[in-house]
């Protein structure tokens, strides 16, 4: 078997072959992805590394798909991949309707990657107008919507200034500008706000929310929780190169609270009972207190307890897990074993 450390050629898994031509996409998906998996070989050990294992997504037209995890989990590497910057060792994607085998694939398709190149001999302008011809537009077309564009991230001001004066920031905002010069129904953005202050990330929230109105497909990595949960319908978490959960951000919030604040009015002396001891403490804030349960079903128990003893409740506040938490919880770092998984 031939290999190197870019491309591996691997079997399909039993039960995986197929026979004839793949079969078509289902038409009501933007991006679908089955079994899709990138194996790296290492060049001096020979060993064979998961960069990505065995994806199964799917993606809706004008939805907007967060897609998390921690640092090399697989997130650009699927991008990669469904851009056709990569290609799959085994299993097979679609970008609206179209394998990502075929050029076709990428004709409605605006990209963003994580470290963009730019020519910086070239001004603002001129890098759209490129980026507008090479996507399909007609010269004309293509300086109509370079002007638009760089007004529209901020940059209108400075469409003469060589891209080598430009900051992190500006270039960052120039790159999501190109991936939307053609309008494209399709945006894969990988880590779209980085480099950005609160008001480039601020601008950068409303395009993807003005895409969204607009019915544009969006799937984006990040690393800021608030503006995923602020954005997206659903998010999907990759952990070691494998899809560990995908969700609605609704059905994640509003999952059961196990924790509970209940704020008491005044100095509180209270002695928790030893049976409650794992699971209430009391903890003193300024002139009140605060007692924590941390078993929500407990509350109705605890609070009898705490009205017989006469202390005055002032409030009772469940806390919901946050977008942050749970992405913690399911991206915990696992046995050393299996941080990397390798394949004889």
């Amino acid at each position: 078997m031939k290999a190197s450390s870019d491309s591996l050629s691997v079997r399909p898994a039993p039960g995986r072959e197929r026979a004839g031509p793949p079969a078509r996409p289902r038409s009501e998906f933007a991006i679908r992805a089955e079994h899709l998996t990138k194996l790296y070989r290492n060049p001096w050990t020979l060993k064979i590394t998961a960069g990505l294992e065995d994806l199964n997504l799917e993606v809706g037209h004008g939805e907007v798909l967060g897609y998390l995890g921690p640092n090399g989990a697989g997130k650009t590497t699927t991008l990669k991949l469904l851009t056709g910057l990569l290609k799959p060792t085994r299993g097979e994607a679609w970008l609206m309707g179209e394998s990502i085998e075929h050029p076709a694939s990428r004709r409605h398709l605006g990209f963003l990657p994580e470290q963009p190149y730019f020519y910086d001999y070239l001004n603002g302008l001129e890098y759209l107008e490129m980026a507008g011809r090479l996507s399909g537009l007609t010269g004309h077309e293509a300086h109509r919507a370079a002007s638009h564009w760089l007004g529209r991230v901020g940059l209108g001001a400075r469409e003469r200034l060589r891209l080598r004066k430009y900051s992190k920031g500006m270039l960052q905002r120039l790159g999501l500008a190109a991936a939307l010069v053609h309008r494209p129904a399709l945006l894969i953005l990988d880590e779209p706000m980085s480099g950005l202050d609160p008001f480039g990330r601020r601008d950068v929230r409303d395009l993807i929310l003005e895409q969204k109105a607009n019915g544009v497909t969006v799937l984006f990595s990040s690393h800021i929780l608030p503006d995923v949960e602020l954005l997206c319908d659903r998010v999907a978490i990759v952990r070691d190169g494998r899809l560990a959960r995908v969700a609605s951000v609704d059905e994640l919030m509003r999952g059961p609270s196990h924790r509970v604040e209940i704020a008491c009015r005044g100095p509180v002396r209270l002695e928790i009972p030893a049976r409650w001891r794992d699971v209430l403490r009391l903890e003193a804030r300024g002139p009140a207190a605060m007692l924590v349960l941390e078993q929500e079903p407990m509350l109705a128990e605890v609070l009898a307890w705490v009205i017989g003893a006469g202390v005055q409740v002032t409030s009772v506040t469940p806390q919901r897990a946050s977008l942050e938490s749970l992405f913690l919880q399911t991206s915990e770092p696992v046995g050393e074993g299996d941080e990397q998984r390798r394949l004889a």
